[in-house]
């Protein structure tokens, strides 16, 4: 059985439109193949001008200081069999990583994961609508994918009834923002969640939507998601590194709070137990 908790000291490899060589694979424990996001499903990724320096040209092989656009699909990969010899491809480069694949919430996202399975992959990591991103369009981020909540149940009933689940990690993501989202989503039927913009607000991040450039055209006056040298200096990584030590300890003590609540001794008893779940109408909620 794989599970993801299961992995310390790992470092990762997110494969999407950028230059991914054989060397830089052979050294990581988790390899992703991110096929979409869910707050622009379909869309691809835009990074701008302002954004793609010296730096971000050499890691890209692009040109610097131009816009750089990343279409949606992988062209090469347009069937499950196409995406079972990408798999393939790191399996025999890196025979001891995790193979992870990252989607969308389409209505059709239990096929996916299923599909995704059957290639090879180890971990399947939902992302649901209403997470971060930098220049999507307005109406797609929450107007297209399936909310997170939504989507895990469906996910994992159906690996449940096709007999496979527990040779998958579930991860979700996609706005998850707070202890008791981590908990909900396990509730669903997830192993797991990723944090992108809690992480963010617990470096300091003040929510301005400033990413990608703002009034001064550098990006992030904080440092956080900015190219821009100076502004870098900002975030020391000491500091951060205690920042998140701090915020992860907070949610830790929190998630255990609510696993003695429930009479629950760890956090893997509470996966798909949608009977602990309650729904708060409107009214009760105010």
């Amino acid at each position: 059985k794989w599970r993801f908790t299961r992995i310390k000291g790992f470092t990762g490899q997110m494969q999407h439109h950028g230059r991914v060589f054989a060397d830089g694979v052979h050294h990581h424990r988790i390899v992703e193949f991110k096929y979409a996001q869910g707050a622009k499903p379909g869309l691809g990724g835009h990074l701008l001008a302002a954004k793609a320096g010296e730096e971000v040209a050499k890691l890209r092989g692009s040109v610097p200081f131009v816009s750089l656009f990343s279409p949606f699909p992988f062209h090469s990969t347009y069937s499950v069999e196409d995406h079972s010899k990408h798999l393939d491809w790191v399996e025999t480069i890196n025979p001891t990583a995790l193979l992870a694949v990252k989607v969308s919430t389409p209505h059709d996202v239990d096929m996916v994961a299923i599909g995704s399975y059957y290639a090879g992959a180890h971990i399947i990591h939902l992302d649901g609508s209403y997470g971060g991103t930098g220049a999507a369009p307005e109406i797609a981020k929450k107007n297209i994918a399936m909310p997170i909540e939504l989507a895990i149940p469906k996910v994992h009933k159906f690996l449940e009834k096709e007999g496979v689940r527990d040779r998958v990690t579930l991860i979700a993501s996609g706005g998850v923002r707070t202890t008791d989202d981590i908990a909900k989503a396990i509730a669903l039927g997830a192993d797991g969640c990723v944090l992108g913009t809690t992480d963010l607000v617990g470096l300091g991040c003040t929510r301005c939507s400033n990413c990608e450039g703002g009034p001064s055209g550098r990006g992030c006056p904080w440092g956080l998601t900015t190219t821009d040298v100076e502004l870098q200096e900002w975030v020391q990584p000491d500091w951060a590194v205690q920042r998140l030590d701090n915020l992860y300890s907070a949610m830790q003590y929190r998630l255990r709070d609510i696993l003695r609540q429930l009479g629950l001794s760890s956090v893997t008893e509470l996966r798909g137990r949608t009977d602990l779940l309650r729904y708060i109408g409107k009214e009760e909620a105010e």
